[in-house]
């Protein structure tokens, strides 16, 4: 009698914690499809590739972390040269320890994982599972009857479909890279939630959709998902930073400011100078703006000391000094002294190399260009022009040319700026401000690149400023299912063109493009906020400007989707891209094999 009172009091709590989930799924819809989304596409990419020479720094700093020590001992990548330097005759990597902090559990967790029944298998069922919630929530969502049932159905679909052809990682040599990633992952798709979170607020639930899949499949914010940079988590922090100044203005209340203060004492542990910006767009924003006490400055003070507390605790232990900061301390110049782990990973080229270089320069890589480093020359750069393979902001995502727009509107008087526009227009300027040796130095030493790593804050900033125009908001509120349409559309004909034309000068005939599409929207969006009249006129440049919104979305997916491909197949060896989706990695050995 009584064990038959347990086991209805368990089924009852059961059954009450099922309701309880399925109400928060129910309320929480579509950030919840959004995360589990990004993180479906994100795992879809991920692999062991090390995508830069940097990271080989990284992996070796965060492997020797986790056996307790700061200083670089053993090697676990086989990287020569890379962003080392010497303290007292003791190797250290430049880069912070915040994202490695932050992979340690992580890292202890799949390690555990993987000695039960694999890291890999548990890695392809959290993308199964992702992928499977995705499917459940936009059914529901849809109103599709049976929606929890096809969500399982596609979940375990997605798994047996890839464990025919399932081969494990070995953990033991991918395992610090494959942590890093993971963390990355997580924190890129909460990084598309908070997106979200903050565009509803300013703006709309649409407006707040639109910009979460911009971040995921119009900027190079989601390949930076895919690496073991610290990119990411400074983005986070920062967007969070935005977000609680914007509830502070919002609900009137001090303590979301000071969280925004601890967020960029962190950010500057992260990243130096992407905190450093932020931190002094509040200060100013909090003091020019708000002109509080002293009472109030004094608190800010000691809350900023306490959140740059990481910052100098490591400054201290690396050296010696906890006010010193390692990003200015000069490179080693003396040889490398670290012992070589078992499981050390070997970064050599494969016997194809001829031939992806071959391939790069039939898909119109130019190597060497001609570089001029004034201050207009520079700019010009970072935001319209092609530098042998790097492109301007505005070329890489054309759609954010839209943001000039925004001038010109606020001439017509159309825009009154709010205090989120004056402070986000501050941090603007005191970025680039700071940044400026690093911009210069991206263009004079980096001319390789497709983006600009240490600019993805603007991304989000010129978004922002682009959709507090009226008319491109309207636009897109009222024509968002055709927005996604004729941008599926152009860019299944972009691909299309591509593989048929192979391998035709891409780099060129996207810039081509690119140009010609920017250059058209702009002018498109500008004789729409002049044109007020409702005529025929006025529907065609609606209609036109909508047709190039979608182009430009288009293109910068396309350029994304080739950046993958050309830094998977052409990077050292397909032997050493192993990706954590199976069939992805055997389509990936396929097209080696195609075109090398």
């Amino acid at each position: 009698m009584y064990s038959n009172k347990i086991m209805i009091t368990g089924k009852q709590e059961l059954i009450s914690m099922y309701k309880k989930i399925v109400r928060l799924f129910g309320s929480n819809q579509i950030p919840l499809i959004l995360f589990f989304g990004s993180l479906f596409i994100f795992l879809s990419f991920a692999g062991t590739r090390m995508l830069f020479s940097d990271e080989g720094v990284i992996v070796s700093q965060f492997y020797n972390f986790i056996h307790g020590s700061l200083e670089l001992k053993v090697a676990k990548v086989n990287v020569e040269k890379g962003i080392y330097i010497t303290v007292a005759n003791h190797l250290y990597g430049k880069f912070s320890y915040s994202l490695l902090v932050l992979s340690l559990p992580v890292y202890f967790a799949l390690k555990n994982i993987d000695i039960f029944y694999g890291a890999h298998l548990f890695l392809l069922q959290i993308w199964a599972l992702s992928g499977g919630i995705s499917f459940y929530l936009l059914a529901k969502a849809w109103q599709i009857k049976k929606a929890f049932f096809f969500g399982l159905a596609f979940c375990l679909f997605l798994i047996l479909v890839n464990m025919r052809s399932f081969d494990p990682i070995y953990f033991p040599k991918w395992g610090e890279i494959i942590s890093i990633e993971f963390t990355n992952i997580l924190i890129t798709s909460f990084l598309i939630v908070m997106i979200y979170f903050l565009f509803r607020k300013i703006f709309n639930d649409k407006i707040a959709i639109f910009s979460s899949l911009f971040i995921i499949f119009a900027t190079p914010i989601s390949f930076y998902a895919l690496t073991l940079k610290h990119h990411s988590l400074a983005l986070l922090l920062t967007v969070l930073a935005f977000y609680f100044l914007y509830r502070c203005q919002e609900k009137k209340d001090i303590r979301y400011m000071y969280a925004a203060y601890i967020l960029a004492g962190l950010c500057i542990w992260t990243r130096t100078l992407d905190g450093a910006a932020l931190m002094l767009s509040l200060l100013f924003f909090d003091i020019i703006f708000f002109r509080r006490g002293i009472k109030h400055l004094a608190l800010i003070a000691m809350i900023i000391f306490v959140s740059l507390t990481p910052f100098f605790s490591f400054n201290q232990m690396i050296l010696g000094d906890p006010f010193s900061i390692i990003e200015l301390h000069p490179l080693s110049d003396t040889p490398m002294r670290m012992q070589i782990e078992q499981n050390m990973i070997t970064l050599s080229e494969g016997p194809a190399k001829i031939k992806q270089t071959q391939l790069l320069e039939k898909l119109g890589f130019t190597w060497g260009p001609n570089i001029s480093t004034g201050t207009l020359d520079v700019l010009f750069d970072i935001l319209i022009l092609k530098l042998g393979n790097t492109f301007g902001i505005l070329l890489i995502s054309p759609f954010l040319i839209m943001a000039l727009a925004f001038i010109l509107d606020r001439i017509k008087g159309k825009i009154r700026l709010s205090p989120i526009d004056k402070f986000l227009g501050i941090y603007a300027v005191i970025f680039f401000i700071l940044h400026k040796n690093y911009i210069q130095a991206i263009i004079t030493d980096t001319p390789i690149v497709l983006e600009y790593r240490y600019l993805l804050i603007m991304y989000i900033v010129l978004l922002y400023f682009a959709l507090r125009i009226n008319k491109v908001r309207e636009l897109i509120e009222s024509n968002i299912k055709k927005i996604a349409l004729l941008y599926i559309s152009s860019a299944m004909i972009l691909v299309f063109f591509f593989i048929e034309v192979f391998p035709s000068k891409f780099i060129g005939q996207y810039h081509s493009l690119g140009l010609v599409t920017s250059g058209s929207l702009m002018i498109s969006l500008s004789l729409s906020i002049f044109w007020d009249n409702k005529n025929s006129f006025s529907d065609i440049l609606d209609k036109t400007t909508l047709f190039l919104m979608s182009l430009s979305l288009a293109l910068t997916s396309v350029l994304l989707l080739f950046y993958y491909w050309i830094v998977t197949i052409t990077y050292i060896s397909p032997s050493q891209n192993l990706t954590i989706i199976p069939i992805m990695e055997n389509i990936l050995k396929w097209m080696y094999q195609v075109f090398l």
